[in-house]
């Protein structure tokens, strides 16, 4: 079955819905999994609170120090990385859905490095303006490159993710070229913005990235069965009235968004796109939007609490770690692919 099960419980004339034990599951351990996350990113670290300040601080009863920790520093800091993964993890199964490639996501396509190279220029020709324009200008001009893989039929190229490791190429000769072109205060600027990282997020970023889920997510949710019917093959989703076009310009437009705004609030983070879906699939195939984001999400904060335990007085920025054990990760799959092909091969008859 495609999309969220439900239990169908019927009194007289009355029906009702309700979501099976599974998924009722499912919600109650990633709420739970996500307020632990949170928590751990408020208390560990240097200047994380103890469980006992921290309740002090939630009531108001703290010192000024601990509640300006608490409420302008790390939970925003917390949230933005709660909200950027759940971004992340559900643009990366929408992409991996309409490409019907594994590697499908913002980051191997080209989106992250698009909005990327857009914000470096936009840093070093206009640099009293704010980035994020620069950023939403590379990432449409990613997206009217990707626009031409719907054919007439709402066929998404499969060889979407080559085109992405061209974008991905040039994206970098950009941000090479604008290196060369500006001074060093200007070089670690662009540097700590192209690492991705979640210092110095506040409540404007949070609010942002609250905005855009709000506004791409239901819509993804809507079109999620229809997503759904394409894993069957196109030819059956469309004798089953799916309008396939439309469907999959909708959901790279939303997915893109949605990309667009994990780059704006904290950076082109890397691999997370691409590790969520697959850590979801594997309670199942079907597509499964909200246990990407909620993977995401736990992901991100988990790597960033990760970065405030580390011993050293310089943070590392939490897209380098993510590239790291996202690189790893992907270096195991391929190789787990390459040998399953192997076995599959030597195996008799």
């Amino acid at each position: 079955m495609i999309g969220p099960r439900f239990s169908v419980w019927r009194w007289g004339s009355f029906t009702l819905r309700a979501p099976a034990p599974a998924a009722l599951q499912t919600a109650v351990v990633g709420t739970f999994g996500v307020l632990l996350a949170l928590m751990l990113s408020l208390t560990l670290g240097e200047s994380g609170l103890s469980p006992a300040r921290l309740i002090q601080a939630l009531r108001g009863e703290a010192e000024p120090y601990e509640q300006w920790l608490l409420w302008q520093s790390r939970l925003p800091r917390a949230l933005c990385a709660l909200g950027v993964g759940t971004a992340l993890g559900v643009a990366g199964a929408v992409f991996q859905s309409l490409s019907r490639n594994p590697l499908g996501s913002p980051d191997i396509i080209g989106i992250n490095a698009g909005a990327s190279a857009g914000a470096v220029l936009w840093l070093l020709f206009l640099p009293g303006l704010s980035v994020a324009w620069g950023a939403l200008a590379g990432a449409v001009c990613v997206l009217l490159l990707l626009l031409p893989g719907l054919g007439p039929q709402g066929q998404l190229s499969r060889s979407l993710v080559l085109m992405g490791v061209a974008i991905n190429a040039f994206a970098i000769a950009v941000v090479q070229f604008a290196l060369t072109l500006v001074q060093r205060e200007q070089a670690q600027q662009m540097l700590g913005y192209l690492a991705g990282g979640l210092v110095h997020r506040d409540w404007q970023q949070v609010a942002l990235i609250g905005l855009i889920l709000a506004v791409a997510l239901p819509g993804l949710l809507l079109l999620s069965r229809r997503l759904g019917l394409l894993a069957l093959g196109r030819d059956m989703a469309s004798s089953l009235g799916n309008p396939l076009r439309s469907t999959q310009l909708t959901a790279l437009i939303l997915a893109t968004v949605l990309a667009l705004g994990a780059v704006l609030c904290a950076g082109p983070v890397a691999f997370v796109a691409l590790v969520a879906p697959h850590l979801a699939r594997r309670r199942g195939q079907q597509l499964a939007l909200l246990r990407s984001g909620l993977i995401g999400a736990l992901l991100l904060l988990s790597a960033d609490t990760l970065t405030l335990t580390l011993p050293g007085t310089q943070r590392l920025p939490v897209g380098v770690l993510t590239a790291m054990l996202g690189g790893a990760y992907l270096a195991w799959i391929l190789f787990a692919e390459l040998l399953r092909r192997k076995t599959k091969q030597q195996m008799p008859g």
